[in-house]
């Protein structure tokens, strides 16, 4: 097994260097099931947002990946989302 360390340097940190950009909303419905709607304004674009969305509620809420849903992304449930730029997505 071969291990080893990567540097990669660059110009620009990543995300925004502006903070107030590096925000995001999400609107979070907790269901007497147990069941967890996570709506967001992210747009999926092969980036697995979807995928990093339901992994971190799950962590925040401690409970399994299966009981959390996310709709289809829609600015009337989210509006003003942050974008999907310069690395940032989450």
């Amino acid at each position: 097994r071969k291990r080893g360390i990567a540097v990669t340097p660059t110009k620009f940190g990543i995300n925004f260097t502006a903070k107030f950009m590096n925000q995001g909303g999400a609107l979070v419905h907790i269901y007497s099931d147990g069941s967890v709607l996570v709506a967001h304004g992210g747009t999926e674009m092969g980036q697995g947002l979807f995928t990093k969305v339901i992994q971190v509620a799950a962590q925040c809420l401690g409970i399994p990946e299966s009981f959390i849903v996310t709709p289809e992304s829609s600015s009337n449930t989210v509006p003003n989302a942050s974008p999907c730029a310069a690395s940032l997505s989450t």
